[in-house]
Formats: C-alpha cells, structure tokens, sequence
C-alpha cells in the first residue's frame, strides 16, 4: 500500500474532526428541541382535554353526583401530561364564579370544592353558547442548547417558559 505523502497525513482526522462537531451539535440541539415540542404539545393536549372534561361535568352538575371537584380536574391534567410532573406545572382555573390558582399542580391534588361552581355555570341554550370556562397551564422546560447562546451564559442550562391555554363552553 502506498505511502501518503508526508504533507497530507493527519489531514483526514482533521476533517473528520471539523465536520463531526457540527455534526454533534447539530444531533443534540435536534434531541432538545424534539423533547422541546413533545412537553409542549403534552402540555397543550392535556390542558384542552381537561377542559372538554370540565365542561361536559359543568352546568347543573354542581352540586350532584356528576359534579367534579378541583381534585379531579387536577388529577385529569395530571394524568393526560404524561411525562410532566404535577409538581412542575402552574394552572389557573377560570369560571365566571370562581377562579383557582394551582401552583404547581399537586397543591390542588387534594382540593375537594365544586369547579365549576355552581353559581357561574349554565349551559348552552341557544346558539350564543354557555358559560365559558378556561383553563391555563404553563411549565418550565430546561434545555442546555441554551448554554450556547450568547445571551444566556455559558455554564448554566437555561429554560423556557411553555404555556397552553383552552377555553371551552359548559356543555350540559
């Protein structure tokens, strides 16, 4: 086998070298940011489906046995953002009557009142539609493709606020 000669020996480690660390960043920063959209569609998913629950056990419910409880709407957010601790996620409950702050979330694991409550939640009648009733979460997602950007600093792993939000009419 032939010899290279002498000038060109090393030079493919360093091409390998200034193609493969792009390369691995560009692998990682795809990783994040796919973990990134994940936790955040979790995120909006759980909280629209949480809301199609407490609308359809809203109006002339409270009260009754097809009533449901801070605890169960909690539980059911908790149980639908697969992957996000309850302990991490932030969630506002607004009626027309009451409003509830969970933060995070397992401080209202517990909660035994009526939500909707009775008081603000009437159903849809007619075409202008029912009481709304909404419901807010918001978690913080740490990336360290962040470090990387100059305006984060360079040691510490940054995060990033993600929200979603769903608003629902009471259904019955």
């Amino acid at each position: 086998m032939p010899m290279l000669p002498t000038s060109r020996r090393g030079s493919i480690m360093v091409e390998f070298t200034l193609c493969a660390i792009p390369l691995l960043f560009v692998v990682i920063s795809l990783f994040w940011m796919s973990l990134g959209m994940w936790e955040y569609h979790t995120l909006a998913e759980a909280v629209n489906e949480t809301a199609r629950y407490a609308a359809l056990h809203g109006a002339d419910c409270a009260g009754q046995t097809c009533s449901t409880t801070v605890e169960q709407i909690a539980n059911t957010l908790a149980g639908r953002a697969a992957g996000i601790p309850p302990g991490q996620l932030n969630v506002t409950l607004t009626s027309a009557a009451q409003d509830y702050t969970c933060n995070p979330l397992s401080n209202c694991q517990s909660n035994s009142s009526a939500w909707p409550s009775l008081a603000g939640n009437t159903a849809v009648t007619d075409a202008s539609g029912g009481t709304d009733i909404s419901i807010s979460a918001t978690c913080q997602f740490t990336s360290p493709i962040l470090m990387w950007v100059p305006k984060y600093g360079t040691v510490q792993f940054a995060s990033v606020t993600l929200g979603a939000n769903s608003t629902q009419a009471v259904m019955y």
